[in-house]
């Protein structure tokens, strides 16, 4: 049986962490998971180790955010790692997020070159390839070491650039030792951008996300979840699921907007997030959920998932929405245009006026919103299973 560890920044917070929580509680009777991380807090779970020391990440957030340095710190945090991985002697090692605060990636890089120790790396986003941030965004410098990158104030922040360009040289430098990883990226558009960059020396494939479509379904009494949350019966309800009210590349402001365009008793607003939104009559909050039945409830009962983002790379509440056959209407971003079609939601520029127009659309159409939401559901279950997302990552651990 191979021993499998499993490193992401956190444990249960963000999308990453979904991903590599669904594989390290997997059963498959060829591999013996281990999950380490950097940032949250510590559980008793058997097998998952938190070798994060809270000190060193506030440090290394300064280096980032005052010189734009990332990957700097946490010198000691990842030599405790390093220790727990000689001591377990893994099989295989699949790294998920290596930014966010918690792992000298050049002292750890270096090491499992040393070791000639496999390696799986999956990409959530650009940040393997841009001077810091996540995502380019459009910008065509972060990706090159010439002009000057826009996106300073998008994650991670930095307030003072004028290191940030020597990231992205070290980058190269340290990600083109002698290692063999085999990069995986959840999006196809992604994949491209991976592939024009210098990582592709390296194989890269592509698996897409997958979502349990046992937990998020259609509901078969939608009335009665209402009436279980407490919401109105004979009111569309526009669902958004920002996560944070203050990230503006999740699209506060269109939200709002929309809000204000379409001020009639007959929707209600139902957002999903943390953080002080605009308050208004016609607008609920229920908080961040982490229960993700609970969730599933909240996609079942709706009407429509108004999905604002401006940079993603393959949205998990998407997945889930259309799993609950709940139709999307989103911007047309390259994340979106890779799960969204006429069949099961809409995409629009990014306007407010567009989106709007689209939103009293698709809610005046019974028969539409029906027929999309069917659709979804069927969209999920022949593309985006997670049992398809598991067997494609069992085959490649059998592989190595």
């Amino acid at each position: 049986m191979k021993k499998v560890l499993i490193i992401n920044t956190t444990f249960d917070q963000g999308g990453a962490a979904t991903i590599a929580q669904d594989l390290f509680f997997s059963t498959n009777n060829n591999c013996e998971f281990y999950f380490a991380f950097g940032r949250g807090k510590k559980n008793n779970l058997p097998r998952v180790f938190c070798f994060g020391n809270w000190l060193e990440t506030l440090f290394h957030i300064c280096l980032v955010r005052f010189f734009g340095l990332e990957g700097f710190g946490n010198f000691f945090s990842t030599r405790k790692l390093i220790n727990f991985i000689k001591r377990e002697k893994f099989d295989l090692i699949h790294l998920h997020n290596l930014h966010g605060y918690y792992l000298n990636f050049s002292f750890f890089i270096k090491f499992l070159a040393k070791e000639k120790i496999r390696v799986i790396w999956t990409l959530h986003d650009e940040w393997a390839i841009t001077w810091l941030s996540a995502h380019s965004m459009g910008c065509e410098h972060c990706q090159t070491l010439e002009g000057k990158c826009k996106n300073k104030y998008s994650y991670p922040k930095n307030y003072w650039p004028i290191l940030a360009k020597y990231n992205l040289k070290r980058k190269k430098k340290i990600f083109s030792l002698d290692w063999s990883p085999i990069i995986i990226s959840p999006a196809q558009w992604l994949t491209n951008n991976i592939r024009k960059s210098f990582l592709n020396k390296f194989e890269i494939r592509t698996i897409t996300n997958g979502v349990d479509t046992n937990l998020f379904q259609p509901t078969s009494n939608r009335t009665a979840l209402r009436v279980k949350y407490n919401l109105p019966i004979d009111k569309k309800i526009i669902l958004f699921n920002i996560g944070d009210f203050k990230d503006k590349n999740k699209g506060m402001n269109y939200i709002i907007d929309l809000i204000k365009i379409l001020d009639k008793n007959d929707y209600l607003f139902l957002g999903l997030g943390k953080g002080v939104f605009y308050a208004k009559e016609n607008v609920r909050l229920v908080g961040y959920i982490k229960d993700k039945h609970i969730l599933s409830d909240y996609l079942a009962l709706s009407d429509v998932l108004c999905f604002t983002s401006l940079v993603e790379t393959m949205p998990l509440t998407v997945l889930e929405a259309l799993s609950c056959g709940l139709p999307v209407l989103g911007f047309d971003i390259l994340a979106l245009r890779d799960l969204i079609n006429e069949k099961v939601g809409r995409l629009v520029p990014v306007d407010s006026g567009q989106l709007a127009k689209n939103m009293v659309d698709l809610l005046n159409n019974e028969e539409i919103l029906k027929d999309k939401g069917i659709d979804a559901r069927e969209y999920i279950l022949a593309n985006y299973t997670k049992e398809r997302f598991l067997s494609s990552y069992f085959k490649l651990y059998n592989e190595l």
